[in-house]
Order: structure tokens, then C-alpha cells, then sequence
């Protein structure tokens, strides 16, 4: 099994939620560093829902800060899109 990076995070209620960090990644044209991750909840379509924030890797405090470009999102949903299709060719 391979090790699952964990980071634990507050709720909108102050509930201590732990999310498995699916990746991260650094876009150098803008040297911006991205974290995609999921609480494991599903959607109404049973998907599993993935969230993705921009975070700086040198703070100890792990802030996130909301993405705000059609442009990152486009490339967020690029790289999502690579790490599923890893996923599925790491389970074949």
C-alpha cells in the first residue's frame, strides 16, 4: 500500500476534518504551488468530492488560499485528469 499523505484541517463548525492530499504540484510560469485533496465525501452523483487550493510550502501553518482563474482551474482539471488516468493504469 502505498503512504498516504494526511493533513487535518477545521470545519466550518470546528470539526477536525482529515483529508488524504491526492498531489500537489508547482506551476513555474507563475510559481504558484497547488494542493488538490478530498475529505473522502461523495457528491449527489456518488463521485468523490476534490477540492483544490494554491498554499505556499514554507508555511508551517499549511494556509490555503482559494483559486481565482478560469486559467488555473483549466489546468488544475488537466492535472486531475493525469493523476486519474495514473491511478487507473497503477491499478490494472
Amino acid at each position: 500500500m502505498a503512504d498516504r499523505a494526511i493533513i487535518t484541517a477545521l470545519g466550518e463548525n470546528d470539526e477536525i476534518i482529515d483529508c488524504d492530499v491526492l498531489f500537489t504540484f508547482k506551476n513555474t510560469a507563475t510559481d504558484r504551488c497547488y494542493i488538490v485533496y478530498t475529505e473522502n465525501t461523495y457528491d449527489e452523483n456518488g463521485d468523490i468530492e476534490v477540492f483544490a487550493s494554491i498554499f505556499d510550502p514554507d508555511d508551517k501553518t499549511l494556509t490555503f488560499h482559494p483559486i481565482e482563474t478560469e486559467e488555473e482551474w483549466a489546468l488544475l482539471e488537466s492535472k486531475l485528469r493525469e493523476y486519474e488516468r495514473s491511478k487507473e493504469q497503477s491499478e490494472s
